[in-house]
């Protein structure tokens, strides 16, 4: 519609209430002053045909208004800006300067670091980066991804400088359209991108690949900063703010920090970056979008195929929009399954390698169509021609959840115990290399 507006067309785009302030932060994210709006009394999700038409009846003179009004104006980018809080001690001047950022939308709720131009340069002497290179333009809201930028919300994070490159690194990782960022930054679920560190960095910088690698304490203090400065600049440089363009029903933790390395010292096969064309001694970043965590407990197991198959009946949720978005054909929403170092054990010493656990989860965890059917979005409007047969198949047919064995990826991470967890994931994990 956007692009019908800059051609002189006029348009009008229908909406629902809540999401008004989204439709009009997405025009000025694509350089439109404003934008037409009917807007629905509730989503047209969930609703009859009947319901539908006549919603789209009661706004009619909404959509005959904005189709004979004039073209907007395109949008005028604001200069940065820089503030000054005084107080009676430093220490009320920043908690006034965090509710002044926390009002504005700037934070994530937690305290914020002070980005003072001091410690901007300090983190800057964290790359060889000039400060004023552009690493990419970020969705959802086209912000221009600076080298600066990324290190103002580093610092607002708490991270250390030795962890900008990764930071950089996992930008240029989530601007690959691989990653489906349009989907992970604005979408009505809790997806939340999963940063992933391999190689020697992982090392030099302390990134937790052990026991709680995905949760709070001391021995995650680097996890923790480097993901909540993802989340910063997600929302700082991609504007994706909760209610414009970042449209979650209910959210997930998840979204606050999600970092972890890999356990390659307990790790049977190739690390992950190297089953991906690296050499082991390159450090490198990998960005995955996810859409839910689920616990895969197994203490009992001692064979391959019986820890792999808790593993499968995890795995095969028909909430999950990963089960069902392959069979549309135009999704691509892969998945991960973080092996416990014990599971990783049992399974490579009875000699299985990487690709058989893959085809083992591809054949093995399977979800009767019944389930799909009424539940999911793949009725017979988005089913891709190669599927359409279902429409009249037993509803107890047995389907894969994904597209093939390499929609299924492997990690080892974690402390000792039968205890994993299993990603259900949106897009493809983009891997970079990290630099200086």
């Amino acid at each position: 519609m956007v692009y019908y507006e800059k051609a002189g067309i006029p348009t009008v785009s229908m909406t629902a209430e809540g999401f008004e302030s989204d439709a009009r932060a997405t025009a000025r994210a694509f350089g439109l002053k404003q934008i037409a709006l009917a807007v629905l009394s509730r989503p047209l999700t969930n609703q009859s045909r009947e319901d539908i038409s006549r919603q789209v009846g009661e706004n009619l003179d909404d959509i005959i208004a904005g189709l004979t009004r004039d073209v907007p104006l395109t949008v005028e980018r604001e200069a940065p800006k820089t503030f000054r809080f005084e107080a009676g001690d430093t220490y009320s001047a920043v908690e006034e300067m965090n509710r002044f950022f926390l009002r504005n939308g700037w934070g994530d709720g937690f305290p914020l670091v002070p980005p003072t131009s001091e410690k901007v340069e300090a983190m800057l002497a964290g790359t060889s980066r000039r400060p004023e290179e552009i690493i990419t333009i970020l969705e959802p809201g086209n912000g221009t991804a600076s080298v600066e930028k990324i290190a103002v919300n580093a610092v607002m994070a708490g991270c250390l400088p030795g962890q900008l490159p990764v930071l950089i690194a996992a930008v240029q990782g989530m601007s690959d359209p691989r990653f489906n960022m349009g989907t992970v930054a604005v979408s009505t679920g809790p997806m939340a991108p999963i940063t992933i560190v391999n190689g020697p960095i992982a090392k030099e910088l302390n990134i937790n690949s052990g026991r709680g690698a995905l949760g709070p304490g001391v021995q995650s203090f680097a996890n923790t900063v480097i993901g909540r400065a993802i989340r910063l600049i997600m929302m700082n440089i991609g504007h994706a703010y909760v209610g414009e363009l970042d449209m979650d029903t209910i959210g997930s933790p998840n979204k606050y920090s999600m970092c972890l390395a890999e356990n390659e010292e307990k790790n049977p096969w190739e690390p992950f970056h190297v089953t991906r064309g690296f050499s082991k001694d390159t450090s490198t970043v990998t960005m995955f979008g996810v859409e839910s965590q689920l616990e895969v407990m197994d203490l009992r197991s001692y064979k391959a195929e019986h820890v792999l198959q808790s593993y499968a009946g995890t795995a095969n949720s028909a909430g999950a929009c990963s089960v069902s978005s392959w069979l549309q054909g135009n999704r691509i929403w892969q998945n991960f399954l973080l092996l416990c170092p014990e599971h990783a054990e049992i399974i490579a010493k009875q000699g299985w390698s990487k690709k058989d656990v893959q085809e083992f989860m591809y054949h093995n965890a399977r979800i009767e169509w019944r389930y799909l059917k009424y539940g999911s979005n793949v009725g017979p409007g988005r089913l891709t021609n190669a599927w359409k047969w279902l429409m009249d198949a037993p509803e107890n047919t047995l389907l894969p959840i994904a597209g093939g064995p390499d929609w299924f990826h492997v990690l080892v991470v974690g402390g000792p115990v039968g205890k994993g967890s299993y990603l259900t994931g949106v897009g493809e994990p983009i891997i970079v290399e990290i630099g200086k």
